[in-house]
């Protein structure tokens, strides 16, 4: 092959390489993640590019260029490497929150499932008590009304350290649960995640008026504020990519079924590690933190309402460029 016909061919390749790291290089930017996925694969190809040209004996001006790009590339993946320990800080602290920007119609969708129910059953239940049982056994209720008591013995005492972390470990195992049922759910053409989203709002809806039209409110708000800023909106989140998931299978444009997913599903592994991070640090909250009874309720609510104000300027906020 001619150095011509070479060059026509692969100069698309060398170009997207080349854009690809101006980015990755420039510490100012914040990399889009299908941008970073997208460079192994021209890098390798680039090397490979750079073996035939010295190869074929072609011309010297050809050759640097392409020498150029490998040492670029190579330095770039030594780098990485190296940060490897904390590659983890930027996938949450920048690739999560936009990731889920990017997919802002699956998260409108989640958060409409979610949010629409629970106020719906709130004021429902605050107004027709026994509706709750339409979604709640008796002795499942008597079990929350107790819990919520604050004339209930637990009120009056506080927890044992060991008790704390062992609840902990069952914050953990259940918001895990819940979280990736939903998010699994999507892979139904996501049927299953709109279900685990609307009855999970209904639930926690039905509770919520029902200890309010009781007069336990004070207890249980001042309980859930905390956690619930994190736990509530990863249960959406988990909604919203498994939403992501099952658009893919509904909507693969060119590509087959599971091409489609395959792909969706790597572009959304930032949202997967970012809810499940923020599930494990509700279960933290819920153990150590709400269960505190020493803790005045006021205390407990400024403190809730100042996390629901840093996980929601986090999501909006957190990743974007100048001018994003």
């Amino acid at each position: 092959m001619s150095q011509g016909s070479f060059e026509r061919r692969h100069t698309r390749d060398w170009q997207a390489l080349g854009e690809v790291l101006e980015q990755l290089e420039d510490r100012r930017l914040s990399v889009d993640p299908e941008i970073g996925a997208a460079f192994p694969a021209l890098y390798r190809r680039v090397c490979q590019h750079l073996a035939l040209a010295r190869h074929r004996l072609y011309g010297a001006d050809l050759i640097a260029q392409l020498n150029d790009l490998a040492l670029r590339g190579h330095q770039h993946l030594y780098r990485q490497g190296a940060r490897s320990r904390t590659g983890w800080v930027q996938t949450l602290l920048l690739d999560f929150p936009r990731t889920l920007r990017a997919s802002s119609g699956a998260l409108w969708a989640a958060t409409v499932a979610f949010v629409v129910p629970a106020v719906t059953m709130y004021i429902a239940c605050r107004y027709e008590p026994d509706l709750i049982y339409t979604l709640v056994d008796p002795a499942q209720v008597a079990m929350v009304e107790e819990m919520y008591d604050p004339q209930s013995d637990h009120f009056l005492r506080e927890r044992g350290s060991a008790s704390d972390l062992q609840m902990f470990g069952y914050y953990i195992r259940n918001n895990i649960g819940i979280g990736f049922r939903t998010f699994a759910g999507g892979m139904l053409f996501g049927v299953g995640a709109l279900f685990f989203l609307v009855f999970n709002g209904l639930f926690i809806g039905a509770i919520a008026g029902h200890l309010d039209q009781l007069h336990h409110g004070e207890t249980f708000w001042s309980f859930v504020i905390g956690h619930g800023a994190f736990e509530l909106t990863a249960l959406v989140l988990s909604g919203a990519t498994g939403l992501r998931l099952g658009l893919a299978l509904l909507s693969p444009g060119r590509r087959g079924r599971a091409q489609a997913l395959a792909e969706e599903t790597r572009a959304a592994l930032p949202q997967l590690y970012g809810f499940t991070a923020m599930l494990i640090i509700a279960a933290f909250i819920e153990a150590f933190w709400s269960s505190m009874v020493l803790v005045p309720a006021s205390a407990k609510l400024t403190v809730g309402a100042g996390l629901w104000v840093a996980v929601l300027g986090y999501l909006i906020l957190a990743g974007r460029t100048r001018g994003s």
